[in-house]
């Protein structure tokens, strides 16, 4: 008997949400489905009917909380109208996502995988909710003539996006809160002025 669409729906949610914690807690390679099962107290034949394994468990757990970052950031955009200040905003926001414990999983993930052709459109498609804000921003501020670049605004966001990213591993050595968020401002200095000066 077929269960009703909202419900199927309202269970692979609450799988999700609860396999995002084991996640957090012991990455991806250290989690398995037994972990999920017993954590979420939701039967394995249930969490096998919504997901055929662990590697689409979490490709929907990122991609999930990929789209609640995206929605997330909208609500405070929203109210800002150029693009160097949502591009501030941005980095100020993404320095606090990189705070989020399951942002380590991914890297973590792509290093169990081949990449080919398959595993490329799986990593683009796990980063297109956040890399898009970027090619907005970016694609907005050359429009309105706010910035001026040879590069397309798609090879641009990919520079940030990477720039930003990158920037978690200062969390490892050494630097407090204070410099983590004050680095990710930096950064968009760096993006928009450059760090060299112009001779007479």
């Amino acid at each position: 008997m077929a269960r009703p669409k909202g419900q199927g729906k309202k269970t692979k949610d609450l799988i999700a949400e609860k396999a995002k914690v084991i996640f957090e807690q012991k990455g991806y390679v250290g989690t398995s489905m037994e972990d999920i099962r017993k954590y979420s107290q939701i039967s394995k034949g249930s969490i096998y009917y919504h997901f055929k394994n662990k590697e689409e468990l979490f490709l929907y757990t990122v991609e999930k909380t990929s789209k609640n970052w995206r929605t997330r950031w909208e609500d405070h955009a929203n109210n800002i109208e150029s693009a160097t200040e949502k591009l501030y905003l941005l980095a100020k926001y993404y320095a606090s996502d990189m705070q989020n414990a399951l942002s380590y999983t991914v890297p973590e993930y792509m290093a169990t995988q081949n990449i080919d052709t398959v595993m490329k459109n799986k990593i683009f498609e796990l980063i297109k909710p956040e890399f898009e804000v970027f090619y907005q921003i970016l694609a907005e501020g050359i429009q309105h003539n706010e910035f001026e670049s040879r590069q397309s605004p798609e090879n641009l966001a990919y520079i940030l996006y990477s720039t930003l990213t990158g920037l978690s591993i200062t969390q490892f050595i050494g630097y407090n809160d204070e410099q983590f968020f004050a680095l990710y401002q930096s950064a968009i200095d760096i993006f928009l002025k450059g760090i060299v000066t112009e001779s007479d």
